[in-house]
């Protein structure tokens, strides 16, 4: 079952038919981790033949009622209402909030970036969440190869009314490296850490001469940290600041080359903890592609394709609350493998918890019986049995 909020929201603008549909595709999203139209064709519940079964989802998905600002937006504006006043919280609770936004700067971390899925190239906007992401927006671009300017400022400004309350840090790699884009993000308060390429011409000052960063030497282990910098010999943007880093060697292995950073965070510290976040969109392709819903597997035209990733996301984010609702009831181990000591980085995401979790439960239920007479052969296990119940018995209740 839908979260209230969910409900409140798909219900507004769905019928009953169509309301059920959705909730059937996000359940077998779940737990079959595929997008394939053929494959849910295949499972769908619906006593009709498969040809049938086939139209009956290809239809659904042309409806002009999946749509990103229509049903994702006002989902999306919910969660940053709630986690931003953090009202009803419980000490994890607000514990969980430092960890959707920055732990030590308080901005909302919206990363962008552009990958291929099967041809398709696709603009993505995230949210970045502990290691991971949550897609805000995106879009099929009609060119191939990397996005302009003019695209990069319309997406965006899409995705920005949605925080328009809050400080906001914008994070990009090299392909949206230039310093208009900073320009424009500034001039609507917007903080930045854009990675930059090497060819990058800057000024330290008004009386020297333009410098290009491949130029200046830098070493493995040199960091550096310039302030008031302009850029983009001609056009003096700015004043930034640029950070460089190249991470120390060890043992001869480690980075090619440094990070080029243009930012208007005050420090280098700042810029390169920020930069880090970045990973975590990198990871949602991932979820999106072989390690979650395999989207790269499905053959539809662009409008169906778009409305899948739509419930994608919306499956995305059910598993992510799951997870993290499993954390606070302190049942993740029934899910998947926790932290252990020497670990770093938790084994598993939010995302991660919450899908296995769900596919636990689902097979527990559809196996009950068989489940049943395996555990009675088993009478010496029989309180560690009653707490995988007592765990079972949280993990369906309703969110």
């Amino acid at each position: 079952m839908f979260p209230p909020s969910y409900q409140k929201t798909l219900r507004a603008h769905l019928n009953e038919s169509q309301y059920l549909t959705l909730q059937l595709l996000l359940l077998l999203l779940q737990v079959h981790r595929q997008v394939k139209l053929s494959v849910l064709a295949n499972v769908f519940p619906q006593p009709i033949q498969y040809q049938s079964r086939k139209r009956n989802l290809q239809r659904f998905l042309v409806l002009p009622q999946l749509n990103i600002k229509l049903l994702w937006f006002p989902l999306l504006k919910y969660w940053i209402r709630q986690e931003q006043t953090g009202q009803n919280r419980n000490r994890e609770q607000r514990r969980r909030l430092k960890k959707f936004k920055h732990q030590k700067y308080g901005h909302w971390i919206i990363a962008i970036d552009r990958t291929q899925w099967k041809g398709r190239n696709v603009f993505m906007v995230s949210l970045v969440w502990g290691t991971h992401a949550l897609p805000l927006y995106w879009e099929v671009l009609k060119s191939v190869g990397n996005s302009d300017l003019k695209t990069q400022k319309w997406l965006l400004k899409t995705v920005l009314p949605l925080f328009k309350s809050y400080p906001v840090l914008v994070l990009a790699d090299r392909e949206f490296h230039s310093p208009k884009l900073a320009s424009w993000l500034d001039g609507r308060g917007v903080s930045f850490a854009l990675r930059q390429k090497k060819d990058c011409h800057f000024q330290t000052a008004l009386d020297e001469d333009y410098q290009v960063l491949k130029d200046l030497g830098f070493k493995p282990g040199m960091p550096k940290f310039y302030e008031g910098i302009l850029c983009n010999k001609g056009d003096g943007i700015g004043p930034f600041n640029l950070a460089v880093y190249w991470k120390q060697k060890y043992h001869q292995k480690g980075p090619t080359e440094p990070w080029y950073i243009l930012t208007n965070l005050p420090s280098l510290t700042q810029a390169l903890t920020v930069c880090r976040c970045r990973w975590g969109i990198e990871q949602l392709f991932k979820d999106c592609k072989t390690g979650g819903y395999h989207l790269e597997d499905t053959k539809v035209n662009e409008t169906r394709f778009l409305a899948l990733v739509l419930l994608m996301a919306i499956a995305y984010s059910l598993a992510t609350i799951h997870g993290q609702w499993l954390q606070q009831c302190g049942i993740e181990i029934y899910a998947g493998r926790i932290q252990e000591h020497k670990d770093q980085t938790p084994r598993q995401s939010d995302f991660s918890f919450g899908l296995y979790g769900q596919r636990w439960r689902y097979g527990m239920e559809l196996w009950g019986d068989w489940a049943l007479k395996l555990i009675a052969l088993k009478p010496h296990k029989r309180l560690y049995f009653q707490r995988g119940f007592d765990a079972l018995t949280l993990m369906q209740q309703p969110l």
